[in-house]
C-alpha cells in the first residue's frame, strides 16, 4: 500500500507558495523565531537544574508535593542513579513530576510562552519537564499529529524541508491513530519520549524535546492534507533546501524512510483492524503545525 493510498483523497505535492495565511482568512500564521540565547531549554545540569527544581517546588507548592507522591508510588522502581546520593532520587521524580504537570495542566500556557523565543518565568518548569523527557525511553518509529490545517499551511511546508520545533511537540504512535492517516503529521520518530509513565491516560502518546529538527519528505494535498517527515540526525548539516537538490546520501535516507513508513503503515492498518485496537483521543497538549505559530 503506497502513503498515497494510505492517505485517501489527496494528490502528490506540486507548485510553491509563499503567503502564510490561512484560506479562511481569520487565521494568523507567523514562523516560530529561535530563542533568545538566555530562553533556550538546554541542558543545565548541577546547580542550574537544581535551583528550577526548588522554583518548582516552590510555585506549586502541595500540588508540586503531592505529585512527587504519585511518582513516587507509581514508579517504585526509581532509584538514585548508581554512585549518586540517595536524593538524587528525589531529583528524579521532581523532573517526572514536571513531565506530568505539562500534560496534565500547564501545556497551553507553557508551549505558548517557549513559542515566544524569550526568558519568561515558564522556564524552570521547562527545563524541569525538558530533563524529565530525557529520562524517559525514546520511541524509533511511525507516529502522527492530527491538526486541521488547510492547504495554504502545506504550500510552507513545501518550500521549508527543514522544520525546527521550538516547544515540546505531542504526537501518539497509536496504532489506530496512524493507520487513519491524515489530516495533519505522519513523522519518522527518532528521539520522541514516550510518556505512558507518567501519564496512563494517553500511554502512546510521544513528546519531542524544543529544538528537534524535522525534513519534510513529501506533501499530500485533499481533504486531508497531509505531511510526511522524519526526524534528523544530530550530525545533519542544517539546510534549507528542495528534496531534489540533495546529497546521495540523504537522498537514500529519504527514500528508505518513506518506504518504512509504507511498510509501517501497512502493519499498523492490519493491527488497526484488531477490535482491541481503537484511536485514542489525546488529552492534554493538542496536534499543531510544527516549527508554526498559528493564532486565531
Amino acid at each position: 500500500m503506497s502513503v498515497a493510498k494510505q492517505f485517501p483523497d489527496t494528490d502528490p505535492d506540486a507548485g510553491s507558495a509563499s503567503i502564510l495565511q490561512d484560506l479562511r482568512g481569520d487565521t494568523e500564521v507567523r514562523v516560530q523565531p529561535v530563542p533568545r540565547a538566555l530562553a533556550r531549554i538546554v541542558p543545565t545540569g548541577g546547580r542550574g537544574i537544581a535551583r528550577d527544581r526548588l522554583q518548582l517546588w516552590s510555585l506549586y507548592g502541595r500540588r508540586f508535593r503531592q505529585t512527587v507522591s504519585d511518582m513516587a508510588r507509581a514508579l517504585p522502581e526509581v532509584r538514585s542513579p548508581q554512585g549518586r546520593r540517595p536524593d538524587d532520587r528525589l531529583a528524579v521524580l521532581a523532573d517526572l513530576a514536571a513531565v506530568h504537570l505539562h500534560l496534565a495542566e500547564e501545556w497551553a500556557w507553557l508551549d505558548a510562552a517557549l513559542l515566544k523565543g524569550t526568558p519568561g518565568a515558564h522556564l524552570p518548569l521547562a527545563r524541569c519537564v525538558a530533563s524529565g523527557l530525557r529520562r524517559l525511553p525514546a520511541y524509533r518509529g511511525p507516529a502522527i499529529v492530527r491538526t486541521s490545517m488547510g492547504a495554504s499551511l502545506t504550500d510552507w511546508y513545501r518550500e521549508n524541508r527543514v522544520v525546527v520545533d521550538q516547544g515540546f511537540w505531542s504526537a501518539t504512535a497509536s496504532a489506530a491513530a496512524v493507520s487513519e492517516g491524515g489530516p495533519g503529521f505522519l513523522v519518522w520518530s527518532l528521539t520522541g519520549r514516550r510518556t505512558g509513565a507518567v501519564d496512563p491516560y494517553t500511554p502512546e502518546r510521544l513528546v519531542f524535546l524544543p529544538g528537534t529538527r524535522f525534513k519534510v519528505l513529501q506533501v499530500f494535498e485533499g481533504q486531508r492534507p497531509v505531511v510526511l517527515m522524519r526526524e534528523m540526525f544530530p550530525q545533519e548539516p542544517y539546510e534549507h533546501r528542495r528534496a531534489d537538490s540533495g546529497s546521495g546520501h540523504g537522498e537514500w535516507l529519504d527514500e528508505s524512510t518513506v518506504a518504512e513508513m509504507q511498510r509501517a503503515a501497512v502493519e499498523l492498518h492490519r493491527a488497526a483492524a484488531v477490535p482491541s485496537v481503537r484511536p485514542i483521543e489525546l488529552m492534554g497538549p493538542r496536534g499543531r503545525p510544527p516549527g508554526l505559530i498559528v493564532a486565531k
